[in-house]
């Protein structure tokens, strides 16, 4: 049997630079109705590496402006300060005092449960006050 080629020379591999990736994934986020009586569980789109402390991050940096346009409210300081990871605990970043009001507390916590994690500092509450 005889094999012929289409008259192309042989070259080496050829190597390119690395695939660019892009990593995009929904992070769960918990902001208080306009009416001040309950939570809204909001998802944020997020480009980059998430770990546990990516939605308190995101929490802490304040409303978007979508959110303020619905007249969703924090009750959490805004702050580009960064959370902290420390095991499966979030460590609030230094300077932003432990939640003070019934919805900032919820809002950490609920939070904090959507990405499996606890924050140092804020009480666990039965699983049913995050919607």
């Amino acid at each position: 049997m005889t094999l012929t080629a289409c008259g192309i020379r042989p070259t080496s591999v050829l190597t390119g630079a690395e695939a660019p990736t892009v990593s995009s994934h929904s992070v769960t986020i918990y902001l208080v109705k306009p009416e001040r009586d309950g939570l809204v569980r909001r998802n944020r789109d997020y480009t980059g590496t998430v770990d546990i402390t990516t939605a308190m991050n995101l929490l802490l940096a304040g409303l978007t402006d979508e959110e303020q346009k619905l007249g969703l409210v924090s009750e959490l300081p805004t702050t580009s300060a960064k959370a902290i990871a420390v095991q499966n605990v979030i460590v609030m970043p230094q300077g932003v005092e432990p939640p003070s009001s019934k919805w900032a507390v919820f809002q950490v916590h609920c939070t904090a449960l959507a990405s499996r994690a606890k924050v140092a500092g804020v009480e666990s509450l039965p699983d049913e006050n995050c919607p």
